[in-house]
Parts: structure tokens; C-alpha cells; sequence
């Protein structure tokens, strides 16, 4: 395996070993995306994103032997959650089907069905950056024209949503951006991924796309990435005097980054 974090590695084999066990021949490939093949994974704040490709879809007793495997991984290593897909081998390397259904867990429970997106974001990652722990690199395409779409379309739906939701009292978002470092820094960040994708036509972690944006930004904007990176870091002590001036700049920043976002989108989408 790949240098990862300490913990990473027992609980993957571990989670293997049983699922070998219990289907021998089911699992074909298995990978590791999300912060673990960032570089950014961080105990308590981070998932174990993985994609486990199967043979065939799960019999009806193979689903509940599965359930029982995440329930038991869940309690063995509470402080991890195992969160991954589990997609069909020839549907996934099949280039005619875009989108394919898989089974998908979370915390572990099983969350039903999912939709798995052969243009989005997390594919192109997985491709990209994703750790190979069994099988050989994934085989399918991305078009990345598609993902940039995708991504315009989540900044002017959920964050756009979610930033009209922090303006609008009584919310628990408007409460939590006075209150909640946590949620500064899930906005700033959140929508600063989406940018930095748009503008490189790449992707990286929260923390790389913060910095990334004080190098691309205007300086009037740095403090409150500034912040929003030190959160993430585990630093929890604030630099702003008033939580009023600390929520008027992240509103303001998200309000710039939405409108970039949009902008570079059409630009590219015009060529």
C-alpha cells in the first residue's frame, strides 16, 4: 500500500480480509479517494472515501453479510467511517453507460442505492488520484467539459442554497455562522474547491484550494481564508475581534467565489 495514515492501512486490510472471506472472487478491485489520496486525511474530520468494484450486483443474503461487515468495522474503529460505493466491473469500464446504479454505505449502514457518476468530480479523482489497494487503475473515461457542468451546477443549486440560508433568520445556518468556525470554514473551503476545479482543471483538498486562492485572489479576501485554513488545521483560535465582521467577510467571500465560479464556467463553456 501507498504511505498513508497511521490506523488507515490496518482497518482497510482488515475490511478486505473480511469481505474476501465472506465472497470469495466478489471483489475484483478496491481504491481509496477523498482526503486519504489528498494528503489531507484527518482523524475525526475525515472519511475513508473508497470505491470497492465488484463482480455482480450483491445477492439479497451477500447485502445482508455486507451490512453486517460495515456494522462491525463501524463499532470495531468508531472514530473511522468507511464510506464507498460499490460498483459492477463490467458496467463500470462499460464507456456507453455514463451513469450506473450501486449500492452505497455510510457510517456503517447501507444508504440504498446510488446513483455513480462516470463524469463527476469523485470519478475524475478516483481516476486521477485514487490508491489502488487491490486491482488494476480504473478504466473509464471522463469527460471533464461534463464535470465542470456538474460543478457550476452544484455551486448554483446546494451552495448557493446553503449561502441564502445563512442571510435568512431564523436558520441554524445564520446562527451558525456567528457562532461556528466549523461552518465558516465549511463554506469558504467548500466553494473554494469548486473554484480552484473550474480554474485548473484539476482537484485538491480543502486546505490546498484555501491556498491556492490566497496566490489567486484579491488580498481583501485573505483573512478570511486564513481562517477558514487554520480551522481546518485543527487551529481553533480565531484572528477576527468581531464574530459580526468574521460572518459579514465569509457571506461576501462565498457571494465573490459563486460569481467567479459562474464567470470562468461560461468562459469555457463558450469556447
Amino acid at each position: 500500500m501507498r504511505s498513508m495514515p497511521s490506523g488507515i492501512t490496518v482497518i482497510v486490510e482488515e475490511f478486505i480480509e473480511k469481505i474476501e472471506t465472506a465472497f470469495p472472487g466478489f471483489l475484483q478491485g478496491f481504491y481509496l479517494y477523498g482526503s486519504i489520496s489528498l494528503g489531507a486525511f484527518q482523524k475525526g474530520m475525515s472519511d475513508i472515501d473508497f470505491i470497492a468494484v465488484i463482480k455482480q450486483h450483491p445477492t439479497v443474503d451477500e447485502m445482508d453479510k455486507l451490512k453486517n461487515i460495515h456494522k462491525q468495522m463501524h463499532k470495531k474503529f468508531s472514530g473511522y467511517s468507511l464510506d464507498g460505493y460499490y460498483l459492477v466491473k463490467d458496467e463500470l469500464e462499460a464507456e456507453d453507460q455514463r451513469i450506473i446504479s450501486s449500492h452505497y454505505f455510510s457510517e456503517g449502514k447501507f444508504k440504498g442505492k446510488k446513483s455513480f457518476h462516470k463524469d463527476s468530480i469523485d470519478a475524475f479523482q478516483i481516476k486521477k488520484y485514487g490508491i489502488i489497494i487491490k486491482g488494476q487503475q480504473v478504466d473509464y473515461s471522463v469527460d471533464f467539459d461534463i464535470v465542470v457542468k456538474n460543478q457550476k451546477d452544484n455551486i448554483n443549486t446546494y451552495w448557493q442554497n446553503w449561502l441564502d440560508s445563512c442571510k435568512r433568520f431564523p436558520s441554524i445556518n445564520y446562527v451558525g455562522f456567528y457562532m461556528s468556525t466549523g461552518s465558516i470554514e465549511w463554506g469558504v473551503l467548500g466553494v473554494t474547491r469548486l473554484y480552484y476545479t473550474i480554474r485548473e482543471k484539476d482537484m485538491t483538498s480543502k486546505v490546498g484550494a484555501g491556498e491556492y486562492a490566497l496566490d489567486s485572489v484579491p488580498e481583501r479576501w485573505h483573512k478570511i481564508l486564513e481562517e477558514a485554513i487554520r480551522w481546518r488545521k485543527g487551529i481553533k483560535k480565531s484572528k477576527y475581534r468581531s464574530i459580526w465582521k468574521r460572518r459579514a467577510d465569509a457571506l461576501a467571500y462565498m457571494e465573490y467565489v459563486i460569481g467567479e465560479c459562474n464567470a470562468m464556467a461560461e468562459k469555457r463553456g463558450s469556447r
